[in-house]
């Protein structure tokens, strides 16, 4: 075992050398690769980022190099965009060819079993999943979810009185991931948005956050996920080649398959749940629920395994609509109360804004009633410190990675095709040429009609301002 064990490594290393060679003579062929920092042979740029808290590096780089830059993170080439200007000019203007996603293995067909959409390729099934998701997330239904989320927004202020206080005693448990005390105020946050994903997705409320191991479960799913899907984290990832060693020279097969198996034990639960409810009568409300009882109408009830059917339909197999929902949930759960307890920490961290949005409110609102949609409109102070939350930490760092499907050429620097390409949100929101003292809190950035900014929400929540 000894000797195939080093004869493999062996292969291995020469496998990647090799490819480092070729990968290094095309790139000087074509030339004109946007300017980046000096990597090492093999690794290049990958010892130099932190792949959990790469936009700091992303930050100096941008800096140093300007609105786009290119590093070496082992075999693949990355393509980072600074600026709105080159991020809109490439993942929207020419987001035909930037449309797909990277091959990240671990995350993707380890992780996933290649059935999260926002890891797929741009395939068919991807279109589906796009397809379907549009009866519930584009603004007319969604806007239906609106007395939920006031409802939410009650139990949420309920749960702030009771419970806020606890989080200034010694007594609370850690909860199960460590990072989040199971007491801690913050875990009220994550109890609200959770709830109002889950109702949008399930039918059901996650009705308490004091001892509700389902809630720390999602969560766990979502950590796990980021963890697998950070570019850099895995050699497999970077190293294609790796892929084909034995189990016992790749524990990350055995880590993404197990990862794999207990995420299903949650998305696989909750949608077996739904279709137990239907089954038995019980009526539900909710995404699944509504998509397997038409799925069941077209004869379809019963339909495990992975992708969608060959049909002119494509109706979602259950293990991609487990996967199809999760996604829904990830992507609303735990963005929303992160940008909620960024907020609440910059207002306590800036009374003078804290004290005049409440002036706002209470000439606005008054002390009778409760703020409602109605009145967004009139609140533009409280809304310039939202926008401003959300320049400062924005709920995804790097965005959604992309990748060139064929060469092109932005600004005279040559993209390779399969090169992965970043939009560095971070950075674009800290751009100085946009922004005058981009690391302070100044609401007055959007509250100002006269700045000339405005905030839009551009794919993958670049969150351009313009």
């Amino acid at each position: 075992m000894d000797v195939l064990s080093r004869e493999s490594a062996l292969l291995a290393g020469i496998a990647i050398f090799t490819l480092y060679l070729l990968h290094s003579v095309r790139a000087r062929r074509k030339g004109g690769l946007p300017p980046g920092p000096p990597g090492i042979p093999i690794l290049g740029n990958l010892l130099q980022l932190n792949p959990l808290r790469p936009h700091p590096t992303y930050l100096k780089w941008a800096q140093k190099y300007g609105p786009i830059f290119s590093i070496k993170l082992g075999m693949q080439r990355v393509i980072v965009l600074n600026t709105a200007e080159v991020a809109d000019e490439l993942l929207v203007t020419r987001s035909k060819l930037y449309s797909s996603r990277p091959d990240l293995h671990v995350a993707s067909d380890l992780v996933s079993d290649g059935q999260r959409m926002v890891l797929m390729a741009n395939n068919r099934e991807l279109k589906i999943a796009r397809r379907t998701l549009q009866g519930i997330l584009s603004p007319g239904p969604s806007k239906k979810m609106r007395n939920m989320q006031d409802l939410e927004s009650r139990v949420l202020l309920r749960d702030l009185v009771v419970h806020g206080d606890s989080s200034l005693t010694e007594t609370f448990t850690e909860g199960p991931h460590g990072e989040v005390p199971e007491r801690h105020w913050f875990s009220v946050f994550r109890r609200y948005t959770t709830s109002i994903v889950m109702s949008l997705s399930y039918g059901q409320r996650m009705n308490r956050f004091l001892d509700n191991p389902d809630l720390h479960k999602v969560y766990e799913a979502m950590s796990v996920f980021m963890h697998a899907s950070e570019p850099g984290n895995y050699l497999a990832d970077v190293f294609p080649i790796l892929r084909r060693l034995p189990d016992i020279l790749a524990p990350w097969r055995k880590e993404g398959r197990r990862m794999h198996e207990w995420q299903m034990g949650l998305w696989g639960k909750l949608l077996d749940e739904c279709s137990s409810d239907i089954a038995k009568g019980i009526a539900r409300t909710g995404f699944v629920s509504d998509y397997l009882r038409a799925r069941a109408e077209a004869g379809l009830g019963d339909l495990p395994g992975n992708g969608a059917t060959d049909d002119g339909v494509g109706w979602m197999r259950d293990k991609f609509l487990a996967y199809t929902a999760a996604s829904v949930l990830e992507a609303g759960s735990d963005s929303s109360s992160t940008v909620m307890f960024s907020f609440i920490l910059f207002m306590l961290s800036n009374p003078d804004a804290l004290q005049r949005a409440r002036e706002e409110m209470d000439r606005v609102i008054g002390p009778d009633r409760m703020p409602g949609w109605e009145d967004e409109d009139r609140l533009p102070w409280l809304v310039a410190c939202i926008k401003e939350t959300l320049r400062i930490r924005p709920p995804f760092i790097s965005g959604l990675p992309h990748v060139a499907e064929e060469d092109d050429v932005y600004n005279g620097y040559f993209i390779p095709k399969g090169s992965m390409v970043i939009g560095n949100v971070y950075g674009i929101h800290m751009d100085p040429a946009r922004y005058l003292n981009p690391s302070m809190f100044d609401p007055e950035r959007f509250y100002n009609a006269d700045s000339g900014l405005q905030w839009n929400s551009g794919p993958d929540s670049q969150n351009r301002a313009k």
